[in-house]
């Protein structure tokens, strides 16, 4: 039976943030498009790609902090194994 993980603070901070990030990100480019009269310009390419780079930034770290998260949960599991095993062992 696999177990379920509850999520950790740093983790709800960056679902948080990453929401904010695309919101707020989203406007603003939609908001700038609008004032350079729907033309697409070289600063307007700039700012769109430096932030579909932070957004791929917060999912890779997203990503990283889970993997690492059942990293350690596994270790967890095999140390407690550990344990008991030794303590079986020395018991006899």
């Amino acid at each position: 039976m696999e177990k379920k993980r509850r999520t950790s603070i740093f983790e709800k901070l960056l679902l948080v943030v990453g929401f904010l990030v695309l919101i707020i990100g989203y406007f603003f480019i939609n908001r700038v498009f609008v004032l350079e009269g729907y033309k697409v310009t070289w600063g307007f390419l700039q700012t769109v790609f430096l932030w579909l780079l932070m957004v791929i930034f917060i999912i890779l770290l997203a990503i990283g902090e889970d993997i690492k998260e059942g990293i350690l949960l596994e270790q967890l599991d095999e140390i407690r194994q550990l344990k008991e095993a030794f303590l079986k062992r020395k018991n006899r």
